[in-house]
């Protein structure tokens, strides 16, 4: 009968990893705390300013925070359109665009369908396409693009 021998280098070196893994995490799980604790005071202390300048100045707040609201609406309008028509490469810029039964100034629109000219002579609501009766037409002038 065979007699197993535990080699006891192979014993020591893995009890040595097993300690600096066990070290390794010791340290990662402290810095990882330490971390949270440093982003939720700076976040305390940032949202503790915040709620006392709006103590302490809520009356411009109710004031004029409706008129803040509208022009960041505005202003976030503009800028989706922006995006809208830039990242897409719109052909036609989508403030050009007018759709069926909006009221439109005289002029030549074109169907963003077919391609077909309408033309309008009047202030009037926009009628669908002449030839393919599509809704969204646009007054874009192609030759000036």
């Amino acid at each position: 009968m065979k007699t197993v021998k535990k080699d006891s280098s192979n014993h020591v070196s893995d009890s040595n990893l097993v300690e600096e893994a066990r070290k390794t995490l010791v340290g990662a799980k402290d810095w990882l705390l330490e971390d949270m604790a440093l982003m939720n005071a700076y976040w305390h202390d940032k949202m503790g300013y915040t709620e006392a300048w709006v103590d302490a100045n809520w009356h411009l707040v109710m004031d004029e925070g409706q008129d803040l609201v509208e022009e960041l609406d505005k202003k976030e309008d503009a800028a989706l359109l922006w995006l809208i028509n830039h990242a897409n490469n719109n052909p036609v810029p989508l403030e050009e665009c007018h759709v069926v039964g909006t009221e439109v100034e005289p002029g030549t629109y074109r169907c963003m369908s077919c391609g077909h000219d309408n033309i309008v002579e009047a202030t009037q609501p926009l009628g669908s396409c002449e030839i393919c009766h599509y809704g969204l037409l646009s007054s874009h002038d192609v030759d000036k693009a």
